[in-house]
C-alpha cells in the first residue's frame, strides 16, 4: 500500500530515482512508511547548514537550490535539485549528524520527506538498499565530477547551452523553454557573474536562441545540442 496522499504517479517518481530504482514496489513502500508529503513556496529554507540530519528528501515538483555560504557572505552553489532527484542521503549515509550545506526553495516544491531513523534500521537489514544507496552516492559523485569538469573546459557560452538543452526532453525541432529559476541563479550554478550569462545568451542568437523574461526560444534544437561540444566558440 503506497503512502497516504502519494498519487500513482509521483510514486513513480520515487521509484525512478537512482536510489530506489529496481527494487521491488514492496520494497519502496516500506521504505516510505513514516514518510510524508510536504509542499513548499518561493524562498522558503529546507534547512540550514548545521541542522540535524534527520531526513532526507525526494524531489516531486519545482526545484531546490543547495549552498554553502562564502567567507565572503556570497552563496556557492552545490547543486539545484530538480523534480525526480533524491538529495541529502548522502549526508545520511556517511554517517554525519548535521547537513554540509543549506537549501533553499526556489520554485514552489512538493516533496516526499524520509525519516532517517528506520530508513538506516532498514538500510543495515537490506543488503541490496545497501549497493542501491552506494551506487547513488557514487552517481551523484560522479555528476559533481562532470559538473566541475564543465566548468573547467567548456565556454559560457557552451555551459549555458547545454543547460538550455538539459531542460527538455524534446530530440529535435523549436522549443519553447520556462527557465527554471532566475538568471542569477543559473548563472551561479554555471559558475558565472550575470553579465556573462547575459553575454553568452547574445552569443547563441546565431544558433536561434532567443530569450525574454524567464522565456527562452530554440529554433533547432539538434544544431544546439551539436554546439555543445567544447572549443565550438570561444569565449
Amino acid at each position: 500500500m503506497s503512502m497516504p496522499g502519494l498519487s500513482p504517479s509521483e510514486f513513480e517518481i520515487v521509484r525512478g530515482t537512482p536510489l530506489f530504482a529496481g527494487l521491488p514496489d514492496e520494497s519502496v513502500n516500506d521504505i516510505l512508511q513514516g514518510a510524508r508529503l510536504k509542499s513548499y513556496q518561493r524562498g522558503e529554507m529546507l534547512f540550514l547548514r548545521g541542522d540535524l540530519v534527520d531526513r532526507f528528501f525526494v524531489l516531486l515538483d519545482g526545484w531546490i537550490k543547495v549552498f554553502r555560504d562564502t567567507p565572503e557572505g556570497e552563496q556557492s552553489v552545490v547543486a539545484v535539485m530538480k523534480p525526480g532527484e533524491s538529495f541529502a542521503q548522502a549526508a545520511i549515509f556517511t554517517g554525519r549528524t548535521t547537513f554540509p550545506a543549506s537549501a533553499e526553495i526556489v520554485d514552489e516544491a512538493r516533496l516526499v520527506e524520509i525519516p532517517a531513523g528506520p530508513f538506516l534500521t532498514r538500510l543495515k537489514e537490506d543488503s541490496e538498499l545497501s549497493l542501491k544507496m552506494l551506487g547513488a552516492v557514487s552517481e551523484r559523485m560522479l555528476q559533481l565530477i562532470q559538473h566541475i569538469e564543465q566548468l573547467q573546459f567548456r565556454s559560457t557560452s557552451e555551459r549555458l547551452a547545454d543547460f538550455l538543452v538539459g531542460l527538455t526532453d524534446q530530440e529535435a525541432g523549436s522549443v519553447t523553454l520556462r527557465l527554471p529559476y532566475d538568471k542569477s541563479l543559473i548563472a551561479a550554478r554555471l559558475g558565472m557573474k550575470p553579465e556573462s550569462l547575459s553575454r553568452a545568451l547574445a552569443k547563441l542568437r546565431k544558433l536561434g536562441v532567443t530569450s525574454k523574461s524567464n522565456t527562452v526560444e530554440v529554433e533547432d534544437l539538434e544544431r544546439l545540442r551539436e554546439f555543445c561540444r567544447p572549443d565550438d566558440l570561444e569565449d
